[in-house]
């Protein structure tokens, strides 16, 4: 799909009955696409996520505007946010659903969910839990900003690689494991320090450079008052507490 057309369209559609009827209706595979990738299983249009996602979508269409990014990418997450709650509601496990370790991955406009699209449009959904978070978010990207960073920037420096990731995980622990935690280096020079993260673990110049933005954002959210956000940043968490066990 073409991203700016579909911005348009979208745009569009959320203005006029008959056009969103019409952007529904040509954006059903797609649509289904991007639930099935979601649920990690194929859905078809007798289940009820499929029902589930294109009121998702539709709703999408209602608060989308271009300031949010890209329209899939966003309504990706708004139909995430959705069967999220009908799973709890429901009293499914939450593994249905579960987040992966790679919420920061791009390639959204493609069919996969992004972090920085998962949980930026949770506060339209009028739920006490996400307005939660959409302050968290409004705070990290007002935060974000002082290191030259925006929230949507996330979607094209996210490592998808399961050993990038972990290598990613190491380095950030780094920032928080003494002596001493260099997490406030980090936030005085507004910048990552390199050649100590290095000496703590052992990765490449080349992979922080190219991972930088993802790197910063999550310390950020580690060391941050960002409960909701850090509960995507588990696997990093993990690999903290291991460093910390071991020192």
């Amino acid at each position: 799909m073409g991203t700016e057309s579909d911005n348009k369209a979208a745009i569009e559609a959320g203005k006029n009955l008959k056009k969103r009827n019409e952007f529904l209706k040509d954006s059903q595979k797609y649509i289904m696409r991007i639930t099935s990738r979601i649920k990690n299983s194929p859905i078809t249009d007798s289940d009820e996520e499929w029902s589930i996602a294109l009121r998702a979508v539709s709703s999408a269409l209602d608060s989308y505007d271009e300031s949010k990014g890209d329209f899939w990418p966003y309504a990706a997450l708004v139909i995430r946010s959705r069967l999220t709650d009908w799973y709890r509601s429901s009293a499914w496990e939450k593994s249905e659903i579960a987040v992966r370790p790679e919420v920061f991955d791009g390639d959204v406009c493609e069919e996969d969910p992004d972090f920085s699209l998962q949980m930026e449009v949770r506060g339209h959904l009028g739920v006490s839990e996400e307005n939660s978070l959409k302050d968290e978010i409004e705070a990290l990207q007002e935060e974000l900003s002082g290191y030259g960073i925006s929230f949507f920037d996330l979607a094209e420096c996210s490592p998808k690689a399961a050993k990038t990731r972990s290598a990613c995980a190491g380095l950030t622990a780094a920032l928080f494991t003494p002596p001493p935690p260099l997490i406030s280096k980090l936030r005085k020079n507004r910048s990552l320090p390199i050649r100590e993260m290095l000496s703590r673990f052992k990765s490449s110049r080349k992979l922080i450079d190219r991972y930088r933005k993802y790197l910063i954002t999550s310390a950020l959210i580690l060391d941050g008052d960002y409960p909701g956000l850090e509960e995507y940043l588990g696997y990093i968490r993990a690999e903290i507490n291991e460093r910390r066990q071991e020192g």
